[in-house]
């Protein structure tokens, strides 16, 4: 326990992890995509030259860069899975006011993989701001995770992570956060159990640990709602106090609407500049006021939080990135109450 805190301490101190993990959907990297290929396929698509094009940034799955047409800002990403694309652009047809999804204007094909051309927007990702900026955006954020709760889903079907078709696969929610320990070949992540078994036989006993956990938490008698799962890994920006853009719906599911907030709490250690406490505070604050009052709320945020943690313990099994699979072994362990033996 000791050497394992002792670790953590000095690996926080050091790690910057600007983008951790897509979790239910890990990311593969697109990084080959140059500027010139950018260009070169931009002035092909779009049969004219792109002005002021420049490299915005790129995840473990996808670049972006930002470019102009008759004084328009556009940005286009390049990936390698489509339907995430097409998730994004279903988001963009059916967000409300509170959820500034960019509009997509065209998917398709490109350099071996897939292209998406929509609206530009600028601002500074939201786990970057200071904390003087985060006190402030607090009140957005609260509505944007309402506007979430609160999103009409009655004509989607099913739990967990749905299609650009706006079906998901599973039956309820606790079937859902089960299928976390299932390792299969059409999974971006397979091969993860077989890592972990022969490399890290302590991230294996902190699976198993939080499987059980997990079985004791997971309930079905939950809100259905729609959830972004992935809200602090530079897919919401924000200029000045105000949210500009929410990105990246890939991992977009359907479920408990607690799990957006336990994605904060989960990630805390790691963004030492956001007051996690004061958006969950905020949040309590505004339930209250509209009489809602959420039942079973700290059995629920711990299935949340472990099937979190369990995710991670698979992605990084599968990146075979050991070090911070520790991290997120004692996470899980400190947020489901138990102490690392």
């Amino acid at each position: 326990m000791g050497y394992l805190k002792v670790i953590r301490s000095l690996f926080l101190k050091i790690l910057s992890i600007p983008r951790l993990f897509l979790g239910l959907a890990p990311r593969i990297s697109m990084k080959s995509v140059s500027s010139e290929q950018a260009r070169k396929f931009l002035k092909t698509h779009l049969h004219t030259e792109p002005q002021d094009l420049e490299f915005i940034g790129e995840g473990a799955w996808s670049s972006c860069f930002g470019y102009q047409i008759d004084c328009q800002e556009f940005a286009i990403r390049f990936g390698r899975y489509a339907d995430d694309f097409y998730k994004d652009r279903w988001m963009a047809k059916n967000a409300l006011k509170d959820l500034p999804v960019p509009k997509i204007f065209d998917i398709g094909k490109a350099l071996g993989g897939y292209f998406v051309i929509s609206e530009r927007v600028h601002g500074v990702p939201l786990e970057q701001v200071s904390p003087e900026v985060w006190k402030k955006v607090v009140p957005e954020l609260v509505h944007m995770l309402e506007a979430l709760r609160e999103f009409p889903v009655s004509e989607t079907s099913g739990w967990g992570i749905w299609k650009s078709n706006g079906c998901a696969e599973y039956s309820s929610w606790h079937e859902h956060l089960l299928s976390v320990n299932e390792d299969q070949k059409n999974q971006r992540t397979h091969g993860w159990r077989v890592k972990l078994k022969k490399f890290s036989q302590q991230g294996l006993e902190a699976f198993e640990w939080g499987l059980g956990k997990l079985k004791k938490f997971a309930g079905s008698n939950v809100p259905h709602s729609l959830l972004h799962c992935d809200l602090i890994n530079r897919n919401v920006l924000v200029d000045k106090t105000q949210v500009t853009g929410m990105f990246d719906w890939g991992c977009s599911c359907f479920g408990d609407h607690l799990y957006d907030l336990a994605w904060f709490e989960f990630w805390e250690p790691w963004h030492s500049n956001l007051d996690i406490p004061l958006l969950h505070q905020s949040l309590e604050k505004s339930w209250q006021q509209i009489g809602y009052f959420p039942t079973n709320k700290m059995e629920r945020l711990k299935a949340c939080y472990v099937h979190i943690g369990l995710d991670h313990i698979a992605y990084t099994a599968h990146t075979e990135n050991w070090q911070t699979l520790k991290l997120i072994s004692e996470r899980m362990y400190d947020l489901g109450n138990i102490s690392v033996q």
